[in-house]
């Protein structure tokens, strides 16, 4: 495994650094592994070609497709691309067990990779290069978008007078709660709140709330329309809608 840094894995501890030039011809394996970040996978394949020689070459990005591995098929490398669903931090409990891992590049290598990934208890999911980026830009607004979203609570709350490590604590279990509903029933099932409920009278209190805010205030409105789209026929949609555009536009 190359990887961007001795931390990255628990199994690296102690692991030799090695510069480029300093680095030997790899023994042939069955895997290999490229823990990168996206930005060195191109440099570390092209360096790698002329030392290492596997069955299997893959790299984790899940923006970017397994052509950046090209230069290590002619060393007789199947190049694929595994990206696992899950983040991880390099405690040593994480592992694969249930991820969702989308997985993308030559048949035979996503054969094999989808094989290597049902043995670690890992759920494969076969995509096209295409849909990598707009899969992975969804993913980080899933995972970044909505630590971003209960920061910007959290901010809220604490000009509300409560203080940031209890603002933290109960906002982000509010956070799970909502995010384990969306996995087990529809989203117009599981949506709650004002907007949900169609109180016309709260949503105008919370706008005005957040008005010195402006920031905050656009991100409630962007994220009330979705809430709206996915509700749509509970009536009262249009005196939502008007509630929070006065209110966006308002100087």
């Amino acid at each position: 495994m190359l990887a961007r840094t001795a931390s990255a894995d628990p199994v690296l501890a102690g692991a030799v650094r090695l510069s480029w030039d300093a680095l030997s011809p790899l023994p042939p394996s069955d895997v290999l592994a490229l823990a990168v970040s996206d930005d060195a996978i191109g440099d570390a394949a092209v360096r790698l070609a002329p030392r290492a020689s596997s069955r299997l070459a893959c790299h984790f990005s899940g923006a970017l497709s397994s052509a950046l591995l090209s230069p290590l098929v002619t060393s007789g490398s199947r190049t694929a691309s595994l990206h696992p669903v899950r983040p991880f931090t390099g405690a040593s409990h994480e592992d694969w067990e249930g991820a969702f891992v989308a997985i993308e590049g030559d048949e035979e290598a996503c054969r094999e990779g989808a094989d290597l990934l049902r043995a670690v208890g890992a759920r494969p999911h076969r995509l096209g290069d295409a849909q990598k980026p707009l899969y992975h830009a969804a993913a980080t607004l899933a995972a970044g978008g909505v630590a971003a979203v209960l920061s910007v609570a959290v901010r809220a709350w604490e000009e509300a007078g409560i203080p940031e490590r209890v603002a933290r604590e109960v906002l982000s279990g509010l956070s799970v709660r909502a995010a384990q509903a969306v996995g087990e029933r529809p989203f117009a099932d599981a949506f709650t709140g004002a907007v949900a409920r169609r109180d016309s009278g709260t949503v105008r209190t919370h706008t005005e709330s957040l008005a010195g805010n402006r920031r905050a205030l656009d991100l409630y409105a962007w994220l009330a329309e979705e809430v709206l789209r996915r509700t749509e026929g509970r009536g009262r949609e249009e005196e939502i809608r008007a509630i929070l555009a006065e209110h966006r536009t308002a100087d």
